[in-house]
């Protein structure tokens, strides 16, 4: 008798187990639900959503270069649409304060820093007045260069509107780095994320708050690592426009291909 009822303890206590874990499983679940409903109801509109264009190159090869020709109808486009072009720390702080825009507005931004950036791109965003921002990696600008940047090229561009942030130094794939995590991959990836940080504050003259990571490739240790290096915000190449009540850390971007059609530019932006 005395065993049947341990038995009987032992399987309330079981069934006690149990049920304690349904319903915390439940109530995590319902929180899902609730801040995905929550979600549903945002107000739906182009005021809050807010695309970030991303370019590579001009006039060069691949698929992630386009021409002269085609970018200055681009950015005509934007202007026929009646599309505002707003620098980027004016999206981050609307980010951190919360509130639609009372027009469209929309952000551009190039990676990587290609000599085009200074001889075709700076031209051209002057001509439109379109404040841009550009991702360097610092091994791609060079003390002296016909060809390629320079850190005197970059200086310029930031004085007159191309806003200069942070691209790695070597533009090495960080998820890879953070899957490996031993000792000379940890130190890589502090040169990459942080150390970059600093030689553009260095070279520029100027806080850098921003990170775009190389290829788009990102994980939650990288994300902690830019975190942690002081970045205000950082940005992939996850498509998709940055709603500006949702407040996220790494912002989408729309990556713009030599073979896009003006009219899908056109879907993009409206």
């Amino acid at each position: 008798m005395k065993n049947i009822y341990i038995l009987i303890i032992a399987l309330l206590i079981s069934l006690s187990f149990a049920l304690y874990i349904y319903l915390d499983d439940y109530s995590v679940l319902a929180g899902r639900r609730m801040a995905w409903l929550h979600k549903d109801k945002e107000i739906k509109s182009r005021l809050l959503a807010i695309p970030i264009l991303l370019y590579h190159n001009i006039d060069g090869k691949g698929p992630f270069s386009i021409d002269v020709k085609t970018l200055r109808e681009h950015f005509q486009l934007i202007r026929d649409r009646g599309i505002r072009v707003i620098p980027l720390h004016d999206l981050i702080r609307r980010l951190e304060h919360p509130a639609p825009y009372r027009d469209r507005v929309i952000v551009i931004t190039f990676d990587d820093g290609y000599g085009s950036m200074y001889t075709k791109l700076l031209p051209l965003a002057r001509d439109f007045g379109y404040p841009i921002t550009l991702f360097v990696y610092t091994d791609n600008i060079f003390p002296r260069s016909t060809k390629n940047l320079t850190w005197n090229n970059v200086r310029s561009m930031d004085r007159m509107g191309i806003d200069i942030q942070a691209h790695s130094i070597s533009h090495a794939v960080l998820t890879k780095l953070s899957e490996k995590d031993d000792q000379a991959a940890r130190r890589q990836l502090f040169e990459e994320i942080y150390l970059s940080k600093k030689i553009v504050e260095l070279y520029i003259g100027k806080k850098v708050d921003f990170f775009a990571f190389p290829y788009g490739r990102y994980d939650l240790n990288t994300i902690d690592l830019t975190q942690k290096s002081g970045y205000r915000r950082v940005f992939s190449t996850d498509y998709g426009s940055n709603i500006i009540t949702r407040d996220n850390f790494c912002l989408r971007r729309h990556h713009i291909k030599s073979g896009y059609s003006l009219n899908y530019i056109d879907s993009l932006i409206r």
